[in-house]
């Protein structure tokens, strides 16, 4: 199946107190309310890290319920330092696809690779996922089956 995104340009979260919130979105207007996926991020740096991996039928609303999830949010603010920003990315359907399946396979996929790649994930209940490293030592065969260094989810 040929999967394809449109990543918008990040938006900077920010303090959000003067509204009640533990941090709002510049730029929460232009985010569109078609199907996609988004992730709360840290910037350090020229890095991104995702803290947060999700997907909606309708970003702007789905997006809008989670900067009111104090759960998700306090986990945001008390994640590494770093500047907090938001990806956002709509779904570019092809014939015969299905948006909530699609939408599943990159959300599962996206957080997979964070979690291969060793970023703790808020995505279970707001709680981190922890990743263990598994290190091997071996002939070439086997580092064809098992790299000689590999990050899975605990």
């Amino acid at each position: 199946m040929r999967i394809e995104l449109k990543w918008e340009k990040p938006l900077r979260l920010k303090d959000g107190s003067s509204m009640n919130l533990v941090y709002r979105c510049v730029g929460l207007d232009r985010i569109p309310s078609k199907p996609g996926i988004y992730v709360f991020s840290r910037r350090y740096g020229k890095h991104v890290a995702p803290l947060y991996i999700g997907q909606a039928l309708k970003l702007s609303a789905r997006i809008e319920q989670q900067l009111n999830n104090v759960h998700l949010m306090m986990g945001l603010k008390h994640a590494q330092s770093g500047r907090r920003i938001l990806l956002v990315a709509k779904l570019i359907l092809h014939r015969g696809q299905r948006k909530k399946k699609v939408l599943e396979i990159v959300e599962s996929a996206l957080i997979k690779h964070a979690l291969a790649e060793g970023h703790d994930l808020l995505n279970h209940q707001g709680t981190k996922t922890k990743v263990h490293t598994i290190k091997s030592k071996g002939n070439n065969s086997s580092r064809q089956i098992a790299p000689l260094t590999m990050l899975v989810e605990r």
